[in-house]
Parts: structure tokens; sequence; C-alpha cells
């Protein structure tokens, strides 16, 4: 569904979309937000709030106490971990709260935010946000990630129903992760109980 190197299409469309896919440079995709704030009714979302690779978050972070300050974002924008990138700590969001810690905050410019959310797990924006500065605490370099090119749908309709195409199958993908969860929580608790 994305275009592969030295492509400017993808092989795989939905059908009745046929334009060319035009080329962008990251840094006119999105806008990089770095409000800083320590609101106090903000819940707040850091780094080990966020399921690697899964852009989920494993706790209600409405239930946290922190006064912590940080970035505020707002639903539909994106927390991208610069830290350690290789841990793909990254969040769609659908409420206003604050980011604390090595974040961006991207906000989505004159593009679809769900489009944007699955362009940061392709495998060409890992590498170049792979491609860090530091060696202990290693950490992406915007200005080597806001130059990239990137290719995205010319139509607002085509980058949208990838991104929701792309958000039902990860939909999926954590409710048979809840599933398997809840089967091996009933097969210790049986097996706790049959070997008393």
């Amino acid at each position: 569904m994305f275009p592969q190197k030295n492509e400017k299409e993808p092989k795989v469309r939905f059908a009745n979309f046929s334009s060319s896919w035009k080329q962008r440079k990251f840094d006119e995709l999105v806008n990089r937000i770095n409000k800083r704030t320590d609101e106090v009714d903000l819940p707040r979302v850091e780094f080990e709030d966020i399921i690697s690779g899964q852009g989920q978050l494993n706790k209600d972070v409405y239930e946290k106490q922190s006064d912590k300050a940080g970035i505020e974002f707002k639903p539909g924008d994106i927390l991208f971990g610069k830290l350690r990138p290789y841990l793909k700590k990254w969040l769609y969001t659908n409420f206003k709260g604050i980011a604390v810690g090595d974040f961006w905050i991207l906000r989505p410019n004159e593009v679809e935010s769900i489009f944007i959310y699955f362009l940061i797990q392709t495998p060409k924006y890992q590498f170049i946000a792979n491609l860090t500065s530091g060696t202990k605490m290693p950490r992406s370099d915007w200005k080597t990630v806001s130059n990239t090119t990137f290719s995205i749908p010319y139509q607002y309709k085509e980058q949208n129903k990838i991104g929701i195409y792309l958000k039902k199958i990860d939909d999926t993908i954590a409710l048979h992760q809840i599933k398997l969860q809840n089967l091996q929580t009933l097969k210790k608790s049986f097996l706790q109980k049959m070997f008393i």
C-alpha cells in the first residue's frame, strides 16, 4: 500500500484511485509541536506507558498521578519517541494530554493524521529515524528525518482509506492479543487449582 524504493506509486491500491502520488519532504507533511505545559488536569504519557511497536497504552493514563511538565498534544496528534527510536514508541492520540520525555509531537499539515501515523511505521521512515546521534542515549535527528522525501497519495480520501484499513488490522491484532492473554490467565488459574 506504500510505494517501494524508487517507485512513485504503490503496487496495491484501493479501487477508484488512480491519481499519481506526490513526493513531499517530511517537514511539509507535519508540524512539530513544542508547546510546553504543566497543566494539572491533563493526563501524562511517558515512554513506559506505550507498548513498543503496537502504538497502544499499557495503562489508563488518567489514573496516573503526575505533575511533570511536557509537550501538550491534542486529538489527532502523533507521538513519536525520538529517544532510542528502535524501541518503536509511537501513539496516535484521541485525547488531549502531555507527552513527558523525548517525544516529537507531530501534527499533520494538510495530510490525513491517520495516514501519517502509519507512514512513521514504514521501513523507510524507521530506517531514517534510526540514523541517530549520540551513543549512550541515541536520538532521531530531526534535520535528517524532516528533509527525507516520502510518497503520499494526492487525494485525502485515499490517505484516509489507507489509514482506516491499517487501523482495523491493528485493532484486530490487539483484540486477539487480549483474548490470548485471557486464555493464558485462565490456563494459569486452572493449573494452580488442579495442582494444589
